[in-house]
């Protein structure tokens, strides 16, 4: 790949986990002038909806209208866990582009069997790639390599019981979003409780709007403390 180095690394479970939540802001941080990697850590093969193929294709289709880079890892559909040779993946990955930020599903989710996002995948990637983060840092872990350090990890996919550090103001671009999220054909006949996913994505983000008093927004949580200048305190 061209130009190894990204600015934003974005890790999700499966293809159209990352658009379904945070597409907006991978949009914004595009336009914006930074080189973002979409990065699927499985090709979703063991779901109900669709192949892998036809996934693969959605994918690839998805990040062209985000203009982000899509690619596909070769964790295990269901069976994503944060074991050793996981962690040295993503240490190796984020080492090769050596990105500022990294944005990954919140680690933990105490829901039901009956909750989606409670899906196993979706927390225990952001498990692996929380501690692949940590072996990125120490020089002896892939010796091969040079170590890299990222600045920054925000968390995203949050449970319903976890309030968000911040929320990035997504109501310029709904439509772009949609486009997004309805290249997954075949995962637009998922519906709870009657209503479609993409009538669910549009009601999680109005009440993430509602908390910064916008139209839509999309939630993030940051484990440290961040830093603000004092004219920040303003603008925020």
């Amino acid at each position: 790949m061209a130009g190894e180095h990204a600015d934003a690394v974005v890790f999700g479970p499966h293809p159209d986990d990352a658009e379904m939540t945070i597409a907006g802001t991978m949009m914004l941080l595009v336009r914006s002038g930074r080189r973002v990697l979409n990065v699927s850590l499985t090709r979703g093969e063991m779901g109900t909806y669709g192949t892998p193929a036809s996934r693969e294709k959605e994918f690839l289709a998805a990040n062209a209208v985000m203009g982000t880079e899509g690619l596909l890892l070769d964790f295990p559909d269901t069976d994503v866990v944060n074991d050793r040779q996981g962690r040295l993946k993503i240490a190796s990955f984020v080492r090769r582009f050596r990105p500022e930020i990294v944005l990954a599903p919140y680690p933990a989710n105490p829901y039901t069997h009956l909750d989606g996002t409670a899906n196993v995948d979706h927390y225990a990637t952001g498990q692996v790639v929380r501690d692949g983060l940590k072996l990125a840092r120490f020089r002896r872990v892939l010796p091969d390599q040079a170590p890299h350090d990222v600045r920054r990890l925000f968390y995203y996919m949050l449970p319903k019981d976890v309030r968000p550090t911040f929320v990035i103001d997504v109501s310029d671009v709904k439509e772009e979003i949609h486009r997004a999220i309805r290249c997954y054909e075949t995962q637009m006949s998922i519906h709870r409780g009657g209503l479609k996913i993409l009538q669910i994505l549009d009601a999680v983000r109005a009440y993430h709007g509602i908390r910064i008093g916008r139209p839509l927004g999309e939630a993030f949580l940051s484990e440290e403390a961040l830093r603000l200048d004092p004219a920040d305190l303003l603008r925020v």
